[in-house]
Parts: C-alpha cells; sequence; structure tokens
C-alpha cells in the first residue's frame, strides 16, 4: 500500500452530479406532491401569464386562440392545464369539453423552448415536443411563443431557467455519449 488517499472529486464535479441528480428526480417529486385548489392555481397562474406575456397580449397577439382551447401536458410531472383567451387575457380552465390542440412533452424540453437553447422546430420536429389536435391552431401557437421576448421577464427567472437548460443539455449529451459507448467485452 502506497499510502496515497484517493483523490478526491473537483467542487465542479460534485455540483455537476447533485444538479444532475436534482434535475432529473424534481418532476417525480412535482408529480407526487398534492396539487394545490385548482382556484389557487388559477390565480396564480392567470397572474403569472399576464404579468410575464403582458406585451403579447397588450398587441392582441393571442386572439387567435379566443373560443378555442389549448391544453398544456407536462407528462413527466403529471400537469395538466387548459388555456383560452378573452378580453385580451389568457384564462386557466381545469377542463374543457374538448381541447382544439394539446401541447405535450416532458419538462426539460418546455425548459429548453422557454430558454431558446433549443430551436422550437427541432423540438417539434423530434417529436421531443408533439402538438395534437388541430395543427394549424398548434402552429399559431408555437409561433406567438417563438415571438415572446423572453429577455423582458425578469432577470432572476431568465437565469433560472437558462442555468437550468444548459444542464438539461449538458447531462443530455453526456446520456446520449454513454448511449453510444460500447460496452466493453
Amino acid at each position: 500500500m502506497s499510502g496515497r488517499f484517493p483523490v478526491p472529486p473537483s467542487p465542479a464535479t460534485v455540483f455537476n452530479t447533485i444538479s444532475a441528480s436534482m434535475v432529473r428526480q424534481v418532476p417525480a417529486l412535482v408529480k407526487r406532491l398534492p396539487k394545490p385548489p385548482f382556484f389557487i392555481q388559477k390565480k396564480v397562474g392567470e397572474k403569472a401569464l399576464q404579468t410575464l406575456l403582458a406585451e403579447q397580449l397588450e398587441m392582441e397577439e393571442f386572439d387567435f386562440l379566443q373560443g378555442h382551447y389549448l391544453q398544456l401536458c407536462i407528462d413527466d410531472m403529471g400537469l395538466s392545464f387548459f388555456l383560452t383567451y378573452d378580453n385580451q387575457r389568457l384564462i386557466l380552465s381545469d377542463s374543457a369539453a374538448q381541447a382544439d390542440v394539446v401541447f405535450r412533452g416532458q419538462s426539460p424540453e418546455f425548459l429548453l423552448l422557454a430558454s431558446r437553447l433549443e430551436d422550437p422546430d427541432t423540438l417539434f420536429f423530434q417529436r421531443r415536443l408533439v402538438i395534437e389536435g388541430d395543427t394549424e391552431l398548434g402552429l399559431y401557437i408555437k409561433n406567438a411563443i417563438d415571438s415572446v421576448d423572453f429577455d423582458q421577464w425578469p432577470a432572476w427567472l431568465n437565469s433560472l431557467i437558462q442555468k437550468t437548460a444548459r444542464l438539461i443539455q449538458q447531462f443530455n449529451s453526456e446520456d446520449n455519449v454513454r448511449a453510444d459507448t460500447p460496452l466493453p467485452g
């Protein structure tokens, strides 16, 4: 025995390992949490939408959604929301008779969309985000989302989205490298 101690991992390695674990476990944790009553979700969600999308709402960029419903499904978190537009406001509903269009995907893809680190068309063409139902309405919605100026959002929120999305990209690329590496033998 040489009496040498093993070299501890660098702080960056420890941080990346912890971050990877958190990013992968948060959706399952959210899925297990009890859902707050819908009236609370509605009040908080609509306030956030009106604030974050104020410029687009003022310019009536969502008027094509009037009388129609978008269902947003974040599958890995077990979350589903119905959204419509009325009187220059986005309105949340806990259910709709039938959504005209459904956007479905996993939380990492929605974060990559919000961060602009992945092109929206790429996410949809690779079927990492899926549009079901009225595809014409879905394309209007995708284009409206694509026109959102995320730089107008609070700096802390943009920073959180960007950092989380970069971690997701990093872990996805590491997973792809591991998947492409042949097993010894």
